[in-house]
């Protein structure tokens, strides 16, 4: 069944997102996208009371910044998003990245149904994957020579760690995977890598060449970079506040990168489809609890 959505700003995402829906014959709209050069089946809205009679609104990711404000790519308008809930209607559904504790109770106690598809699994993992395909892009431009005959360590076992040790396996490079738990250090063996008791960093972290952080936490402070072979790369892809202490690998000649939001740069299209099939699982759900 056709549906109508609402898509209040974001980036190449949005784009493509508003893009995929409207392919499908859905109703969509679009706000803060008036300078991302939408074809003309999709409806443009100007303000935020336009949003009184809207079934379903979707965030960006990440949905806004530390102030409330709405991210906002295509248009240099300042919009609060809790303005947008303000104007929302009882029973509507609203769908964003990394939703505020804040924005999600105060849609939650206007009786708006609100889910936070950055946190589904099934987005999760395919997000990841475009992240490790991104980093391995990344790493690839930076060296001056192949991946296979350089040494790397990957911070950490979890989606992008996981995936993103196989994408480097397959070009043939010669990957060490560290993590904290025994059955994590089992699984990495497993899949062909090689695996370092987190315990045991500090030991070994002067023979990588390459090192990918995915660990949301300080791992490479000053005192490990002090340990680090100074030819060496750092990626950094864990999520904000990072786990590399920039400022002490900049002193120590160190090359760090903090990589964040790849999937929005390298693969928009596809980052944006990803959205899209994960909003219509989420609907899909919502219907079939409720018999819709």
């Amino acid at each position: 069944m056709k549906k109508s959505f609402y898509i209040a700003g974001g980036d190449l995402r949005s784009v493509y997102l508003a893009k995929a829906l409207a392919k499908e014959e859905n109703e969509v709209f679009a706000f803060a996208l008036e300078g991302a050069n939408l074809p003309e089946d999709i409806k443009m809205i100007e303000n935020t009371a336009d949003f009184k009679n809207a079934e379903n609104v979707i965030f960006p990711l990440p949905c806004c910044d530390d102030e409330g404000f709405l991210k906002t790519a295509f248009s240099k308008e300042k919009i609060s998003a809790e303005e947008i809930i303000d104007n929302m209607k009882k029973g509507s559904v609203l769908m964003g990245g990394l939703l505020p504790k804040k924005l999600f109770e105060k849609a939650q106690e206007k009786g708006i149904e609100v889910f936070d598809y950055y946190r589904r699994e099934e987005f999760a993992v395919r997000n990841a994957a475009l992240t490790a395909e991104a980093a391995a892009a990344i790493v690839m431009e930076m060296l001056s020579e192949s991946v296979s005959t350089v040494p790397v360590l990957i911070l950490g076992h979890g989606r992008i760690g996981r995936l993103l040790s196989a994408i480097l396996k397959a070009l043939d490079a010669k990957v060490t995977v560290a993590a904290r738990r025994y059955s994590e250090l089992a699984w990495i063996r497993s899949e062909g890598m090689n695996p370092l008791e987190f315990r045991l960093i500090d030991e070994e972290i002067g023979k990588y060449k390459v090192v990918f952080n995915t660990v949301p936490a300080m791992v490479l402070n000053r005192e490990r970079l002090v340990l680090m072979d100074k030819s060496a790369i750092i990626i950094d892809l864990a999520s904000e506040p990072c786990g590399t202490d920039f400022e002490a690998a900049k002193e120590l000649g160190i090359t760090a990168k903090k990589a964040l939001g790849l999937p929005g740069k390298f693969a928009p299209k596809t980052a944006g489809e990803i959205v899209r099939d994960t909003v219509l699982n989420i609907l899909e759900e919502r219907e079939a609890f409720y018999g819709e």
